[in-house]
């Protein structure tokens, strides 16, 4: 959780800082203000950066959890790895990554691909 949320963060603050003020401007000009504004505005605008940002996150405590699991998990993945190490099991340890590739590759497309087509599609760009 530490690792991935500066990563989350660092996106939310990215997002916003890069939004074309003319959309802000355009915003205001019309009577928006306040929480209105960022609703409206600022977080639609900022919305492919977060994503980013939560993919990255989402990376980072994939990593995070594995590597706890080496370290003080009884049960896991990551404590089948070690295990595998210790008894020198090399086809324990290719398929016990191999599962790890899997899991991380189909939670990046399905989640955050359809997330991703979403945004993409209420923008008309898919």
């Amino acid at each position: 959780m530490i690792g991935s949320l500066l990563s989350i963060a660092l996106g939310v603050d990215s997002g916003i800082r890069n939004i074309n003020p003319l959309y802000i401007q355009a915003g205001k000009n019309m009577g928006a203000t306040g929480l209105e504004l960022y609703t409206n505005i600022i977080i639609p605008a900022a919305l492919p950066t977060i994503i980013a940002g939560m993919k990255q996150g989402w990376s980072f405590a994939w990593r995070g959890l594995i590597a706890g699991e080496m370290l003080a998990a009884s049960t896991g993945l990551g404590q089948v790895l070690m295990t595998g190490r210790e008894l020198a099991d090399i086809n324990q340890i290719t398929v016990i990554m191999i599962v790890i590739i899997i899991i991380g590759v189909t939670v990046n497309n399905y989640i955050f691909g359809r997330i991703e087509n979403k945004v993409l599609s209420v923008r008309g760009l898919l």
